[in-house]
């Protein structure tokens, strides 16, 4: 969802303002269901590693905190995404009161470049991870 959510501008534009205006809502609501998709994976983690830590020591806090870079790389990453959503919100917000927004734009766009190479580490040492704990 987040590579078709970071790649949703077509190379060759658009065909007329109408296409744009409705790829750009589309984008924004997507966006948004991202963040929260984002937040419940990480309270997912978060109560799954309580659990975890129930069944296999008797006490629920004893995995919260990561042993490991891919679950520091959780938090950053959910807090990578949420600034990503608030650049993305306010250029929205920018554009619609007629304000400037081009800097929050390319703002936003260079952190969606960032967040989506994030992704790309997050996954495959959560492979790793998933293949140490098995």
């Amino acid at each position: 969802m987040f590579y078709k959510q970071h790649g949703w501008t077509p190379k060759s534009g658009f065909s007329n303002r109408e296409n744009r205006e409705i790829a750009l809502r589309k984008h924004e609501s997507l966006g948004d269901r991202l963040a929260f998709a984002t937040l419940l994976v990480v309270a997912i983690a978060f109560i799954s590693n309580l659990f975890r830590g129930l069944i296999d020591n008797d006490d629920p806090s004893s995995y919260l905190l990561p042993g490991h870079f891919h679950g520091w790389a959780g938090i950053i990453g959910l807090v990578m995404m949420v600034l990503l959503w608030r650049l993305g919100r306010n250029t929205s917000r920018a554009r619609e009161a007629g304000e400037k927004f081009a800097r929050t734009r390319e703002a936003h766009g260079k952190m969606s470049d960032l967040v989506a190479v994030f992704v790309a580490i997050h996954a495959f040492l959560g492979f790793l991870y998933l293949l140490a704990i098995l």
